[in-house]
């Protein structure tokens, strides 16, 4: 789910910050802006992850953000654009390396981690590979970016549903 909704924001969201108003050179510096927010929280989040017994935190954090920053792109004034796109990077890079770095603290040995990454990553990504068109099908349909927007928030409620419980302190063999 969270690369559903990295892959859906890479693809339509300079479309929609030129429907908000910005001429599309400033859109396609918002989208560079996000990518760079992504960078610093791929780094930290796995270091944090390894110290913690649990991730709960660091699942709740980047879910918090993100439902702001879609809800502040929906509803939000535009000159907080850069923030928005901020927040959506810090997050996007928050739950990517998480999910990451859930599959070797899951797991007890290489072979699970190799199951649990396989497993994980073909559906993930066969499951990504949908959201950008369902996105863009849900603003044909209703001809606002109202409804492609909130079904980002409920997928990041999804993810933060199914993180916390990925962040308890046990394996997936137990």
């Amino acid at each position: 789910c969270q690369s559903l909704i990295f892959y859906t924001i890479i693809t339509w969201i300079p479309e929609i910050l030129v429907q908000k108003g910005l001429n599309t050179g400033e859109a396609g510096w918002m989208l560079s802006l996000m990518q760079l927010a992504v960078l610093p929280f791929t780094f930290i989040v796995p270091i944090l992850a390894g110290r913690l017994r649990s991730q709960r935190l660091l699942v709740f954090i980047p879910a918090v953000l993100l439902v702001i920053s879609l809800l502040g792109i929906l509803y939000g004034d535009s000159l907080l654009i850069p923030l928005w796109m901020s927040l959506i990077g810090a997050a996007a890079g928050g739950f990517f390396s998480l999910a990451m770095m859930f599959f070797s603290l899951r797991t007890q040995n290489t072979e699970e981690a190799a199951n649990l990454s396989g497993m994980a990553q073909s559906i993930g990504y066969l499951l990504s590979a949908v959201g950008p068109v369902l996105f863009g099908w849900l603003h044909d349909t209703t001809h606002s970016w109202t409804a492609p927007l909130l079904m980002l928030v409920i997928i990041t409620m999804l993810i933060f549903t199914v993180g916390m419980g990925a962040a308890k302190d046990r394996y997936v063999s137990s």
